[in-house]
């Protein structure tokens, strides 16, 4: 796995694979150590320690994150103490300026990327709102709309889910999570907390699904990776649950859903060309219509310059699917070898392998230039 770096300095991840991901964790402690009653000044020096590790991510959501919740804390808190908190925002920034972290706050690839990357998933949304599938929303918007730009994620959890698993399911995801952030005063520091998550999330994959939901391989991050993914993840429901729990306010729930709803509903606003999934595949109208398959050396940006106007595209790597008698069936690479599945279909070989039985009903061979 790669190291996450700035400047030949390596940003850490204390566990994590991404930095970030550490930094939204990091950032969802701070809120608790504030506003005490007795020994204020512990909590603040914890605070001040506690901006070392963050610091050392390099993570520019991580500091913003961090000095809203302490905006917010100011705003809404009801022990607040001037003194403490002037000297708490002096020793953090003190801490930060140490680290070189502000060194980062520069318009890099890594900023303007990232509205990019949304546009083309809300794009992804607006083409299938039953979901495109687990861990297919980067791949699809790097080959398909984004020119020169590779993401796994959509670098942003919301967003993540909701083009890969569907429109019911974001709305399910964001009305309870409203309905918890408008509940915010009933327990300020969980709130705080839980609503810096949420930033968090908006700014990058700190709930990866992909990983979560990977119980054997964890996405090829690692198994502590995978353990923290879920530490975070178990800990935001906890405090969705102590912000939510108690008497329901039907009115809020109300409100939360209306927003929720039209967060979903802002994919409407992205209809255009995007492609469309239809049974594990990227299908694509037009004539002639192709029927794809492709082995672990291709991927979708590769294949997609040779393909006509229509095709049909699966997914992942080596998965056939059925094609009507007398259709074209494009094989690339190793997949000539299961050329028998086609016996009554046209073949059109793309960089086959060195030595391979040239099968029946082969009407054309791509080499490689």
């Amino acid at each position: 796995m790669m190291d996450f770096t700035f400047e030949g300095v390596v940003r850490h991840g204390f566990g994590f694979y991404n930095p970030n991901h550490a930094a939204a964790l990091i950032c969802a402690f701070f809120p608790f150590l504030w506003g005490w009653k007795k020994r204020a000044w512990i909590g603040v020096i914890a605070s001040v320690l506690l901006a070392i590790p963050l610091a050392m991510t390099f993570s520019r959501t991580g500091v913003l994150v961090l000095f809203l919740e302490i905006i917010a804390y100011w705003f809404w808190g009801t022990n607040r103490n001037f003194k403490w908190i002037a000297a708490l925002l002096v020793g953090i920034i003190v801490v930060f300026a140490i680290g070189g972290i502000f060194y980062r706050f520069t318009l890099d690839r890594a900023v303007t990327n990232r509205p990019q990357i949304w546009i083309a998933g809300l794009k992804l949304c607006a083409a299938n709102p039953l979901g495109v599938g687990l861990g297919c929303s980067g791949m699809l918007a790097s080959a398909f709309l984004l020119d020169g730009i590779e993401c796994r994620t959509l670098i942003n959890s919301h967003l993540t889910l909701w083009a890969e698993q569907g429109i019911l399911v974001a709305f399910l995801w964001f009305s309870p999570i409203i309905y918890a952030l408008i509940n915010i005063k009933k327990h300020l520091r969980t709130g705080i907390a839980f609503a810096g998550l949420c930033i968090s999330a908006s700014c990058s994959s700190i709930f990866d699904w992909s990983v979560l939901l990977d119980f054997y391989e964890h996405a090829g991050l690692g198994l502590m990776n995978f353990i923290l993914a879920w530490t975070m993840m178990l800990f935001f429901v906890l405090l969705w649950g102590i912000l939510s729990f108690g008497k329901i306010r039907w009115q809020r729930m109300a409100v939360s859903s209306g927003i929720a709803a039209l967060i979903v509903s802002m994919q409407l606003f992205f209809i255009g060309d995007s492609p469309r999934i239809r049974n594990g595949s990227v299908v694509r109208d037009g004539t002639p219509q192709v029927y794809v398959a492709y082995d672990d050396e291709w991927t979708l940006k590769s294949i997609l310059p040779m393909l006509p106007d229509g095709y049909v595209l699966p997914l992942r790597s080596l998965q056939f699917m059925e094609a009507p008698v007398d259709s074209e069936v494009w094989l690339f690479g190793a997949t000539v070898e299961s050329a028998d599945r086609f016996q009554q279909q046209k073949l059109v070989l793309v960089d086959p392998p060195e030595f391979f039985k040239m099968p029946p009903h082969v009407t054309k061979v791509m080499l490689p230039r």
